[in-house]
C-alpha cells in the first residue's frame, strides 16, 4: 500500500486517551477501537485543530493517494447536524476552483466498533494548500495593498456569481473563510500573493434562498437558522431576518475594508450612528471606498443587489486606468467628462437627498418623541393636581392636613404666610402625576419605574414648593425652585445612564424656561409661579395653578430631550460612559 511520509496514524475518536502513534497499518485504534480506515476509503495521518463545533484532520485517500482534509462534527444538537449537513450538501454540488472539492460520498457517519455511542458526521474535502487572508493581515498589521484587494474582491464576486446563481447564500464571509491557494511550484512566499487563486471555505453557514427556498426545511423565512459573526454580518441577518445576495456583500465590503485598515470593523463604527469611518485609516482610491461604502449600507436595498453589477463597476474603473484620458481622442476625453460629471453629480445628488431624508425623519422621530413626552407630562400633572383640588376643597382631606402642617411650620419660619396643608396635597399629587404620564411615554430610553417615578415625582414637587415658599420671603431666586423639582422627578425616571448629568441638565433647562418666560411682560406672572392654594376655592388661582404645573411637566420633558439627544451623545461621544 501506498502512503505518505507520515508512519503513524490518528485517531478521530473525540473521547480516546491517545489517538496519535497508530501503527500505520491498523484498522482499528489500539486504546479506544475505533476505526482508522474511514469509510474503506480514507486514512488519518494528523490533527489540524479545532474550531467552532468541529476538528479538522489531514488524511490520506487510498483511492487518489492525495492528502485531503476531514472535518468531523463534534456538536451532537440538530441545529449543528443541520449546518453540517448543509455544507456537505452545498460543496458537492459546486464545481468551480474557488470552492473546496467535493465527491458526493464524501460525507458519511463513522461508528465506532462494539460501541452504543452515536455515530460521528464526517465530511472529507479537497486539502487547500496556502494562507487564509486574516493570517496574511496578520503579517500586514497595518493594511494590505489596494491593488491586492481590489483582485481579491474580483475573485470573490466571481466565486459569488457562482453560489448567487445556484441560489446559495454563503453567510459567512471575513478574512478568516478566505484562502489563497497554492502549490509547492508557486509559493506565497515567492510568486506575487494577488496572482493566487482565491477560495471560499468554510460553508456551515450556507443557505438556499429564492425558489428552492421551500425545501430548505425552512416552514418561512424567518425561521432561518441564525448565523453571525459581530463586525461582518448585516443587520437584518443580526435580527433573524430573511437574507439575500447583499447579505454577502455586505461581509464581503466589510471584509475589504478590514484588509485595508488593518483594523476589526467593528472598531471603526461611529460611536452614535454606527457608521464605520475607515477611509482616514487607509490609502485607497476615491472611487474604491466609495464602491465599498454603498455595499455596507444598512439597508439591503441600498446595497447592490447583484455580483454582475458590482463587477461591472470594476470593470469600468479598471478600463479607465488601462486607458487615461490622454490618450482619448478630443471628443472622446468630452464625452467622458460629460458623462463623469453626470454621474458624479447624480450621486452627489443621490448622497444629498438619502442623507436629508435619513436626518429628516430622525428629527421628526426625535420631535414626535419629545412632544409626546411633554404632552404626557402636563396632562398628567394637570390631572394630578386637579385630584389633589377635589380632595383638598371637597373632602376633609386638605382640612385635616393644613391643619397638622400649618400649626407647626411656622414655628421654624415665623413669616411664613403658608396654607401649607392643602398645598402639599396638590403639588404632591401633580408631581405623581406628572412622573407617571413621562414614564408611560416610554421615550428616552428609560425603564418605566411607575411606583419610583411617581414617589419622585411628589417629593420633586413638594420640595419645590416648600423651597418656593421659603425663598419668596427674600424676594430672589424662586425660578431655582422650578429647576429643584424636575431635577429631583428626574432621578427617579429609569434612565439607562448619565442620570445626574441629566438631572442636571433638566435643572438648568427648567430654570432657564421660567427665567425666560418671566421677562416677557405679555406672559401672565401667576402661571410662573407655585399656585398658592386656599381653604377655600379661588377660581382664577386654580387654573392659574393648573397653567403653572403643565407648564412645569413641558418644561422637564423638554429638557429631558435636550439631554437625551444632544448632551448625553456628547459625552459618550467624548468618552464620557
Amino acid at each position: 500500500m501506498d502512503h505518505p511520509v507520515s508512519s503513524t496514524l490518528h485517531c478521530i475518536n473525540p473521547k480516546c486517551s491517545q489517538p496519535d502513534g497508530q501503527p500505520w497499518g491498523n484498522k482499528y485504534c489500539q486504546r479506544c477501537g475505533a476505526p482508522l480506515e474511514l469509510n474503506n476509503r480514507y486514512v488519518p495521518l494528523r490533527c489540524l485543530g479545532t474550531g467552532g463545533f468541529s476538528t479538522l484532520y489531514v488524511v490520506w485517500d487510498l483511492k487518489t493517494q492525495t492528502e485531503k482534509v476531514l472535518k468531523v462534527l463534534l456538536e451532537p444538537s440538530p441545529k449543528a447536524l443541520e449546518l453540517f449537513e448543509q455544507e456537505a450538501s452545498v460543496l458537492a454540488r459546486m464545481r468551480h476552483p474557488g470552492v473546496p472539492k467535493v465527491s458526493p460520498d464524501s460525507y458519511f457517519l463513522l461508528k465506532k466498533r462494539n460501541s452504543t455511542l452515536s455515530p460521528l458526521p464526517c465530511l472529507v474535502m479537497e486539502k487547500i494548500h496556502g494562507l487564509t487572508l486574516q493570517e496574511i493581515l496578520d503579517e500586514h498589521p497595518h493594511g494590505c495593498p489596494e491593488e491586492w484587494v481590489i483582485d481579491w474582491l474580483q475573485q470573490a464576486l466571481e466565486i459569488l456569481r457562482e453560489l448567487h446563481g445556484a441560489n446559495i447564500i454563503h453567510r459567512d464571509l471575513k478574512p478568516s473563510n478566505l484562502m489563497l491557494r497554492s502549490t509547492p511550484a508557486f509559493p506565497l512566499t515567492v510568486t506575487p500573493i494577488q496572482t493566487h487563486q482565491l477560495v471560499m471555505i468554510d460553508f456551515g453557514g450556507a443557505k438556499q434562498v429564492g425558489r428552492l427556498m421551500s425545501s430548505d426545511r425552512e416552514a418561512t423565512p424567518r425561521s432561518t437558522t441564525r448565523l453571525v459573526s459581530p463586525g461582518y454580518s448585516p443587520p437584518e441577518q443580526i435580527v433573524g431576518a430573511t437574507v439575500g445576495p447583499p447579505a454577502d456583500f455586505y461581509a464581503l465590503g466589510r471584509t475589504c475594508i478590514h484588509l485595508l485598515t488593518g483594523v476589526y470593523p467593528a472598531d471603526l463604527e461611529d460611536p452614535i450612528t454606527a457608521e464605520l469611518r475607515w477611509q482616514h485609516r487607509a490609502v485607497v482610491s476615491p472611487w474604491f471606498a466609495n464602491l465599498l461604502d454603498q455595499m455596507v449600507q444598512d439597508q439591503a436595498i441600498r446595497r447592490p443587489q447583484t455580483a454582475t453589477e458590482i463587477q461591472t463597476y470594476l470593470f469600468k474603473i479598471a478600463r479607465q486606468k488601462r486607458y487615461p484620458r490622454r490618450m482619448m481622442s478630443l471628443s472622446q476625453w468630452g464625452l467622458d467628462v460629460v458623462k463623469t460629471a453626470l454621474l458624479e453629480s447624480d450621486r452627489a445628488l443621490w448622497n444629498l437627498i438619502k442623507a436629508t431624508g435619513s436626518l429628516s425623519a430622525q428629527l421628526m422621530q426625535v420631535s414626535m418623541a419629545t412632544l409626546w413626552g411633554m404632552g404626557l407630562a402636563g396632562v398628567g400633572g394637570i390631572a394630578g393636581a386637579v385630584f389633589g383640588l377635589v380632595l383638598a376643597y371637597w373632602t376633609p382631606v386638605g382640612q385635616v392636613v393644613a391643619e397638622a402642617l400649618s400649626s407647626n411650620f411656622p414655628l421654624f419660619f415665623p413669616g411664613a404666610a403658608m396654607r401649607l396643608g392643602t398645598q402639599i396635597l396638590v403639588l404632591g399629587l401633580a408631581g405623581l402625576g406628572t412622573g407617571l404620564g413621562l414614564t408611560d411615554a416610554g421615550g428616552y430610553d428609560m425603564n418605566r419605574r411607575y411606583k419610583r417615578a411617581a414617589m419622585m415625582g411628589s417629593l420633586g414637587y413638594i420640595v419645590g414648593g416648600i423651597s418656593w415658599q421659603i425663598l419668596s420671603l427674600f424676594g430672589t431666586l424662586g425660578h431655582l425652585c422650578m429647576g429643584l423639582s424636575a431635577a429631583v422627578l428626574t432621578l427617579g425616571l429609569g434612565l439607562p445612564s448619565h442620570r445626574w448629568v441629566s438631572a442636571m441638565v433638566v435643572a438648568a433647562g427648567t430654570t432657564g424656561i421660567f427665567w425666560g418666560l418671566s421677562l416677557d411682560q405679555t406672559f401672565p406672572p401667576e402661571v410662573l409661579q407655585f399656585p398658592s392654594v386656599g381653604i377655600q376655592p379661588q377660581w382664577e388661582e386654580f387654573w392659574f395653578g393648573l397653567g403653572f404645573i403643565g407648564l412645569l411637566g413641558c418644561a422637564t420633558g423638554l429638557s429631558l430631550a435636550v439631554s437625551h439627544y444632544l448632551i448625553v451623545p456628547i459625552l459618550r461621544w467624548l468618552g464620557w460612559r
